[in-house]
């Protein structure tokens, strides 16, 4: 998993967030030395996602806590799926439980989404963008791409996207902000712009972005975009952002369309249900 630095540091905030006084119950209930067993399970139909993430928590913890992984990245999990065994000391487990079961019900929820809404279009290219929670960048994207979606750009440094407010802010308009990216823009980044009518359209073509971007474009413009572009040669990628639900998704895909650009991928993803069970260590 890539950012794993990124990873690392949130687990080890979320350990702090959780663990910064201990844990006050556990410590007047359970006794000293006391073991025991522990299963994470799935308690509806979900993807699989976070399976690197609850081995780092379990590291990250210093504990003595031996895991189990029963499932991989990306399987498709039935309600009652057990996702992995823990066994050791009952407090270092009951301390674990509560970042474990953060990190899975997001990670799962996003990838379960991202599959649920691929799954409407299978030939639609569905990007991501970074509406991500602050922090969990690293993660939400992965989420995706384990779920079936594609990763947008990751960071604002990583490639050049011109967007209305860049336009707007430009004292020359589009046509002078275009110039001023492709005379100063590194040779290997690639680079998008978006526009939000036929005319802007027309005027970032002459320029060969790498992928243009239809915003909030209406079905029958979307239609009329797409001709236009396909008639240049070595046409751009084309990527619809804005209003993109799944009751749109035919029609865009009608249209001719490249990828659909969906915020709603790691905003609107609900988390699953996952719970952890425990019971005594069994003596042999």
């Amino acid at each position: 998993m890539h950012g794993s630095n990124l990873i690392r540091k949130l687990v080890a905030l979320a350990l702090e967030e959780d663990l910064s006084f201990g844990d006050m119950t556990a410590s007047l209930t359970v006794p000293e030395g006391h073991r025991c067993e522990a299963r994470i399970i799935a308690r509806q139909p979900m993807v699989m996602c976070g399976v690197e993430v609850l081995s780092l928590i379990v590291s990250e913890g210093h504990w003595s806590i031996r895991l189990n992984l029963r499932v991989a990245d990306g399987d498709l999990l039935d309600d009652g799926t057990v996702i992995a065994e823990l066994e050791g000391l009952t407090a270092e487990v009951l301390a674990a439980e509560r970042t474990i079961l953060n990190f899975l019900q997001r990670l799962c929820g996003v990838a379960t989404f991202t599959r649920e809404f691929c799954q409407f279009e299978p030939g639609l290219v569905v990007l991501d963008t970074r509406k991500t929670m602050p922090g969990w960048r690293v993660l939400d994207k992965y989420a995706v791409r384990v779920g079936g979606g594609k990763n947008h750009r990751f960071c604002l440094g990583d490639m050049i996207l011109v967007k209305n407010n860049h336009i707007d802010a430009h004292p020359g308009g589009i046509r002078s902000a275009l110039e001023s990216v492709v005379r100063g823009k590194p040779l290997y980044m690639p680079w998008e712009v978006e526009v939000r009518n036929l005319e802007e359209l027309a005027v970032a073509m002459e320029f060969k972005p790498t992928i243009v971007m239809l915003d909030n474009f209406s079905d029958d413009l979307l239609t009329q975009a797409v001709k236009i572009v396909r008639q240049r040669p070595e046409p751009p990628m084309v990527e619809v952002s804005g209003g993109v639900t799944r009751d749109r998704l035919k029609a865009i895909c009608a249209s001719g369309v490249d990828a659909v650009s969906v915020g709603a991928l790691t905003t609107q993803a609900p988390n699953v249900d996952i719970s952890m069970r425990i019971q005594p260590k069994k003596e042999p």
